[in-house]
């Protein structure tokens, strides 16, 4: 019975067509899920804009402040509520003093010294109170090198033996640099860059004095040259002091020998023109100057007699030239008694190694024969020693430059 049944079907098989047989047998396909829709741009964007929380937790205090500082009032406000720390950022006089700055850009004291590497410079935070090293860039690390100014992001070196007819001009912030021919054979004092912070991409100016002519050399980072004026005889004297030109009001200030005066040199017409007033004030053992780059001018001096300083203050020039008040340095800070003794003991009444600069609302007094810093708070009217860079070995030399450093992106070389 088996057999006839297996028959049965193999002759009703042989009735159906092949070509209906192979579509009975063949499998059916299974329908494709379309894939999901790309994601909106804006949704993407954002996915590759977030940061882990992780990270955001490693960020040291101050860079955090930083950030938090450009946030608008009011959202700091709501963020109030949220934690201990954001509770404590409104009453913190370090993040209000960030909120109330024209820029929060960090600025460090930079300290340049023959005993430290080439390949490092130390700088001084002053908000997070402490010092790290600063890496130069190969250009400037590939030999000895010796820093002469800084100006807003800017640094200028001299790359003596190894280019003796070149400056090096560097953005660290940029990690760019470029080597500007000298004009002169002459040996190399110093110089003094000029550059004047803003939100747009600037240059730069440098000024050069020659050693052997009475001459001023200028170079401007636009034309890519440099231009020769004539130089001024008791400015040019090198032996007159270590301080650098200040830039106020568009010119470069300098000061004399005895007795005291105050010179300006514009920058673009390369004159040299006497301050005619106001007069400076009287028993000067020595005077340097101090500009913050803008409108303020300041006046460090020993007052004393024989040359020798029994205080040292600070005068600030207030007053319109010509409009209204009159012109007059005004005393603004007078050091005490016991920090002047000590001040006096450290310059030994050698004032010729005694530099002034200034550091985001500091006038700060330096000494190329000690570590400290003396600065002066402009704004709170009290002094200061900065102790010396523990970086430094136990048997230090002489030798010591301080500057001020204000990373600025916008700076070209």
């Amino acid at each position: 019975m088996r057999g006839r049944g297996r028959a049965r079907e193999r002759r009703t098989e042989d009735r159906v067509p092949r070509r209906e047989r192979k579509e009975q047998t063949m499998p059916i396909a299974r329908a494709k899920t379309p894939p999901p829709p790309p994601p909106p741009p804006a949704a993407a964007a954002g996915r590759e804009e977030e940061m882990e929380p992780a990270i955001w937790g490693r960020l040291p205090d101050e860079l955090l402040d930083l950030i938090l500082a450009l946030l608008p009032l009011h959202t700091l406000v709501a963020l109030r509520p949220t934690c201990k720390r954001f509770h404590s950022l409104l009453l913190s006089p370090s993040f209000l003093s960030l909120l109330h700055s024209p820029s929060s850009s960090p600025a460090f004291l930079l300290l340049s010294h023959p005993q430290f590497s080439n390949r490092f410079l130390h700088l001084y935070d002053s908000f997070a109170d402490g010092w790290r090293p600063l890496r130069l860039l190969p250009s400037a690390a590939a030999s000895p090198s010796q820093l002469l100014s800084s100006s807003y992001g800017l640094l200028c070196f001299s790359l003596l033996p190894s280019r003796p007819s070149s400056l090096l001009i560097s953005n660290l912030l940029t990690k760019t640099s470029k080597f500007v021919p000298l004009p002169t054979s002459d040996p190399l004092s110093d110089a003094t860059l000029v550059s004047l912070p803003s939100s747009t991409p600037h240059g730069y100016k440098i000024f050069l004095p020659s050693s052997s002519s009475n001459s001023v050399f200028v170079y401007d980072s636009a034309s890519f040259a440099w231009t020769r004026f004539p130089g001024f005889d008791l400015i040019l004297d090198r032996g007159n002091s270590h301080q650098e030109g200040v830039f106020f009001d568009g010119a470069l200030y300098f000061t004399t020998h005895e007795p005291f005066s105050v010179v300006g040199f514009d920058l673009q017409s390369g004159k040299w023109e006497p301050m005619a007033s106001p007069s400076l004030p009287t028993e000067l053992a020595f005077v340097r100057l101090v500009g913050d780059g803008g409108n303020r001018l300041y006046l460090v001096g020993g007052v004393g007699r024989d040359g020798i300083s029994r205080s040292l203050r600070v005068w600030e020039l207030v007053g319109k030239d010509g409009k209204g008040k009159a012109r007059a340095w005004e005393e603004v800070g007078r050091l005490p008694e016991m920090m002047c003794r000590k001040f006096v003991s450290v310059c030994y009444h050698n004032y010729s190694h005694v530099y002034c600069l200034w550091h985001e609302g500091l006038v700060c007094v330096c000494c190329t024969t000690w570590p400290e810093v003396l600065f002066y708070k402009v704004a709170r009217g009290t002094w200061h020693w900065l102790p010396r860079c523990p970086m430094l070995p136990e048997k230090w030399s002489c030798g010591f430059r301080w500057y001020s450093f204000v990373p600025d992106l916008y700076a070209l070389v």
